[in-house]
């Protein structure tokens, strides 16, 4: 059996969830081949939108909404629709892309972002695709992407079932919305406890906060620290800087009054959040997915503009996180957050009801059973 997972580099969500399943798949003997499609295609396209949403998240912001609020609005009207990029780049990748998926012989495809979901409609529709491969979406956020509505394939799996009314506004057919939750890793649906966590980390058992810091470089960490440092308790704040070499080595030689653990790039996030007490991130959609799944207290940063604004909203407004921006000091909203132990309940009460848990497993599991 085989599965074939196109996705796109824009950041590492989509990648994440894509590798994600193919590990799970692997354990149950299916043989994954995961394709960064756009630069299979084109290896300046690919790099294009890999480095050009890396620059603008960073650098542009404002440019990033305006773009994702562009696609909304371009979305929602057929002719528009056919004008936008993504379907240009299908229309013009539709052979190339036969030919690849032929001489791979899936029995199943799956993907990540909306762009090669867009390729794959194309395709479909023009009778390009064999019929007999089922294919799937996967929507790493906690909203629809614009476009995904438009896409014909023949199931989605979503974050939990609060978007099937969203699905269902934009005539989507939800009876193919599977809300088995962003696929992450399994490691996430295993608690580890805390003081046994911070053994393996070597880092003080103490009241730890997380720190995550965006892949993109979006957000300003030594700011948010300084905040930090000035609530009244006693705790230890652990800092993931990823591959940003440059924000590590700041805050090494920054002085602050409680202890700061530096981290670079990891390959246990999971370990590094059961030692957690409190996870601090900005609202993306497979970070946040792993941090519901461990039902840990979240606090989520200012978002990068566009889809992670959305993002916010939906964790707000259901409960599952709180909120520290410009208008909402960190350090307040930590004082708040333990001085109501009635808002620790509420929120893990409802990751519990919606923070999926062995969300790859459950998606790989779904597959494989269709396909036998």
């Amino acid at each position: 059996m085989k599965a074939l997972f196109l996705t796109v580099t824009a950041g590492q969500g989509h990648n994440s969830a894509s590798f994600a399943l193919a590990r799970y798949l692997e354990t149950r003997g299916v043989e994954c081949t995961v394709l960064d499609t756009y630069k299979y295609l084109s290896k300046l396209m690919g790099e294009i939108v890999d480095v050009g949403y890396t620059s603008i998240a960073r650098h542009s912001p404002k440019l990033h909404l305006l773009m994702y609020d562009n696609a909304e609005k371009v979305s929602e009207k057929e002719k528009a629709r056919k004008t936008f990029l993504p379907y240009t780049i299908a229309e013009a990748s539709k052979s190339k892309m036969q030919k690849y998926i032929e001489s791979k012989k899936p029995n199943v495809i799956v993907c990540t972002h909306i762009f090669t979901a867009i390729i794959i409609s194309q395709m479909r529709r023009d009778g390009a695709l064999d019929a007999r491969i089922p294919v799937f979406g996967i929507i790493t956020d906690f909203t629809l992407h614009p476009f995904w509505e438009d896409t014909v394939l023949d199931y989605y799996i979503v974050a939990n079932e609060l978007l099937i009314h969203e699905a269902r506004r934009k005539g989507m057919d939800v009876n193919k919305l599977l809300p088995f939750g962003i696929p992450v890793k399994e490691e996430f649906s295993t608690d580890i406890p805390m003081s046994e966590a911070r053994e393996r980390l070597n880092i003080k058992d103490k009241m730890t906060m997380l720190l995550i810091s965006s892949s993109v470089g979006f957000g300003n960490i030594p700011e948010i620290l300084a905040d930090i440092d000035k609530v009244p308790m006693d705790f230890q704040t652990v800092v993931i800087c990823g591959r940003n070499a440059r924000l590590a080595k700041k805050i090494a030689s920054t002085p602050y009054s409680k202890e700061v653990v530096v981290v670079g790039y990891v390959d246990n996030m999971e370990l590094y959040m059961d030692a957690a007490d409190v996870i601090i991130t900005k609202p993306g959609g497979l970070t946040v997915s792993e941090a519901l799944t461990k039902r840990k207290p979240l606090i989520i940063t200012e978002p990068i503009p566009g889809v992670e604004n959305r993002n916010a909203y939906f964790l707000l407004n259901n409960n599952l996180a709180v909120y520290a921006g410009k208008y909402s000091r960190i350090c307040d909203v930590i004082m708040q957050l333990y001085s109501r132990p009635e808002k620790l309940d509420q929120m893990r009460q409802a990751q519990e009801v919606y923070g999926k848990r062995h969300s790859a497993k459950n998606t790989g599991d779904f597959i494989i059973n269709l396909l036998s």
